[in-house]
């Protein structure tokens, strides 16, 4: 696999800084990777981690490609445990993974339990775990919940499972022989009734996870090791390559697209099926009759069973229309349950309202921290540890803004000139859920 090695050392140490690269080349020589480039920093931001970071990041991006990143421990991603958990999510969304030197912990989660250290973590204990699950790791045993596809064996290696063996092979060919992308693959497996492990429906994510896992063709991977033909294979090796190599043709390069988040999300549900309503952007562009290009953005909310599942209708609202609407009736549901709401709360950063914001901190860090755990072990994944710091983020945010209006009606009143996290913030405090049909729209707060 390539690699690339990043550290960070003291300024004017030029001894250490050649013998940092040096293990960086022997770990790789050591462990058949390829090593490209190197990356070690004399100075360090105030998150923990080196100005070369950046740079590794924009070398990454440009070469467009998949890459072992090696360290010689967690403490140069970040200065705590969440900065450590978010360079791991940071360097994931490009493709790359992140591997120790230290033989002893070469998972970065790991590591990072070990030299930061927790609270109510015993790193005796924690040392006896790490060292079995690495001798495991070495004769190429299963760890955690095996993947789809797969069963434990009696030997501890993971062994096919006919029936699901069977969707996984139908998946590549959907997406390999027949050209279907993702949304399509998981609308034909939902139609069909064919569902997940765990009996729910497929989605592009976990289409997606399959298409990008080489374990499928019998190659074991845990902590920055790789070892060929270690269990049964059920994807040949040129199929896997050949779904690696549509996957990078059909990525979109060239352009770096930062869309604005909703105001809606994770409150606005469909009528007909429950689920959420998700946020879309969609760029589009045509020729006018002059010739002149043009170019337009359109923001809606469309079901995400829909959008993800390939279930349920096309029910889709335009994002400036919804909020509107919500706005409107905004007014007259809060009225009605007045004095509970209509200058009644206590906003004050001490009262219940700010009271009930910190305790949802508390809880949200409470549930990150367990999924670090978890990740550490095994039994989460990156997409899983992302999705629980977008948690504890929208907890901290919605905890910050106790300086809005505590007036209900003046609030409503200079919605338009309230910054964008304080009127999410608010909408949290005062909506529940907001049940969204093709022609109205339902609030419940």
């Amino acid at each position: 696999m390539r690699a690339i090695g990043y550290s960070t050392v003291e300024d004017g140490d030029e001894g250490t800084l050649a013998e940092t690269e040096r293990a960086f080349h022997e770990y790789c020589r050591l462990n058949l990777h390829q090593p490209i480039k190197a990356f070690i920093s004399v100075e360090q931001d105030e998150g923990g981690r080196g100005v070369g970071y950046r740079r590794m990041m924009d070398y990454m991006v440009q070469s467009e490609g998949e890459f072992l990143v090696v360290v010689p421990g967690a403490r140069v991603l970040g200065a705590d445990l969440e900065s450590v958990a978010r360079s791991i999510v940071e360097l994931d969304g490009l493709g790359a993974k992140v591997a120790c030197v230290d033989e002893e912990f070469p998972d970065p989660m790991q590591n990072a339990f070990h030299t930061l250290g927790i609270k109510g973590v015993s790193r005796t204990r924690s040392r006896r775990i790490k060292e079995s699950m690495r001798a495991r790791a070495l004769q190429g045993q299963a760890l955690g919940r095996p993947l789809f596809g797969y069963r434990i064996g009696p030997e501890g290696l993971l062994a096919a499972v006919k029936g699901e063996a069977a969707v996984v092979e139908l998946i590549f060919r959907l997406y390999t022989k027949d050209g279907l992308g993702l949304r399509l693959i998981a609308q034909h497996l939902n139609e069909r009734g064919i569902s997940t492990r765990r009996g729910g429906n497929w989605n592009v994510v976990s289409i997606r996870d399959i298409l990008r896992n080489p374990a499928y063709t019998g190659t074991y991977s845990r902590y920055g090791m790789r070892r060929p033909n270690v269990h049964e294979a059920i994807i040949p090796a040129e199929v896997f390559r050949a779904a690696q190599d549509l996957m990078k043709s059909r990525r979109p390069s060239g352009r770096v697209v930062s869309s604005e988040p909703f105001l809606l999300s994770g409150r606005a549900y469909c009528a007909y099926c429950g689920n959420k309503m998700m946020g879309v952007t969609r760029r589009q562009s045509w020729r006018r009759k002059d010739g002149r290009r043009a170019r337009g953005v359109y923001r809606y909310y469309q079901c995400q069973s829909r959008n993800n599942l390939s279930l349920c209708d096309y029910h889709t609202w335009r994002a400036p229309l919804l909020e509107s609407t919500v706005l409107s009736q905004l007014k007259y549901a809060l009225a009605a349950n007045a004095p509970r709401t209509l200058g009644g709360g206590d906003e004050s950063p001490g009262g219940q309202a700010g009271a009930t914001r910190e305790g949802k901190v508390r809880d949200a860090e409470r549930r990150f921290l367990a999924a670090m755990k978890r990740y550490a072990a095994g039994s989460l994944g990156v997409a899983g540890l992302a999705e629980y710091l977008n948690g504890l983020d929208g907890a901290r945010r919605s905890a910050a803004s106790v300086e809005r209006p505590a007036d209900v009606e003046a609030t409503l009143a200079n919605w338009e000139s309230i910054e964008f996290e304080t009127r999410r913030a608010f909408l949290a405090d005062h909506v529940a859920r907001i049940v969204v049909e093709d022609d109205s729209v339902q609030i419940e707060v």
